[in-house]
């Protein structure tokens, strides 16, 4: 390959690893930004990291095929990348999804265009709440250093995915469900106290429609602990997203072929 051919592989290279970080990333994943912006983003960043690339060897010697599983290769690494960012968000999201349940909420979900379907009300709060401190605190910005230094751990031609990098993301899918209970506990913990009560009113007075009262009790309940809570939701968001830079930083190290 020539000079200007290796040159476009190698963008194409990193091109690919950015793209497929913004599709899951933080902000710019799940549907919540319009593609036409994503792909732009994904270029300017990449050509402003791409001219401060040392160009692989190996690419000048790259067959058609070879090129091929090495996109793969990136695109691999920005999914595994674009996965750990948005550990913290998908807690959010699920913590919100059982407060709906508890809540009764869930039959009430309402139409979401950016998502394409239907979202629970507390869920879909949850997520924007988490994204506005994550970018409050800088988040991207943290997260766009972050994507610029894998490229020093983990070079364009290089694929390395250890079996410690697979059991890392299993260990983080749980810390995701664990997060997300932690979050919600609070008021899932007041919820399942006011349905203990409801159930020993419902045996002092049977005559009482006590499924009916249930349905706004809950809502009233877990509406204003919701609103209490959120100082205490916040403070513990500033050290789920600071211990998410490090999760961020342990995978890359997987993947680069020191370790």
């Amino acid at each position: 390959m020539d000079t200007s051919l290796v040159l476009f592989a190698m963008f194409l290279l990193v091109f690919t690893r950015m793209v497929t970080i913004f599709v899951q990333a933080p902000v710019w994943g799940s549907h919540h930004m319009p593609t036409q912006i994503l792909v732009g983003m994904a270029a300017l960043i990449s050509f402003i990291i791409f001219p401060q690339l040392q160009i692989p060897q190996e690419l000048y010697h790259v067959t058609l095929p070879g090129l091929g599983l090495m996109v793969m290769g990136q695109a691999l690494i920005g999914l595994v990348i674009g996965f750990v960012s948005f550990i913290v968000l998908g807690g959010a999201q699920f913590a919100g999804e059982l407060l709906d349940i508890q809540m009764g909420l869930s039959v009430a979900a309402a139409f979401d265009p950016a998502s394409h379907g239907a979202v629970n009300l507390i869920r879909r709060f949850k997520f924007y709440f988490t994204m506005i401190i994550y970018l409050i605190i800088g988040g991207h910005r943290q997260l766009i250093y972050i994507m610029g230094r894998s490229f020093d751990l983990i070079p364009l031609t290089n694929l390395n995915f250890p079996g410690g990098l697979i059991e890392f993301c299993i260990h983080l899918v749980g810390a995701l469900f664990y997060m997300a209970i932690q979050i919600a506990a609070p008021v899932l913990a007041a919820l399942f106290i006011v349905q203990v009560a409801l159930g020993l009113l419902s045996r002092v007075a049977p005559q009482m429609n006590v499924f009916m009262l249930s349905f706004p009790l809950n809502i009233a309940i877990g509406v204003l602990l919701l609103m209490v809570s959120l100082p205490i939701f916040v403070y513990a968001l500033h050290g789920l997203i600071e211990q998410n830079y490090q999760d961020l930083i342990k995978a890359i190290q997987f993947m680069s072929p020191g370790r």
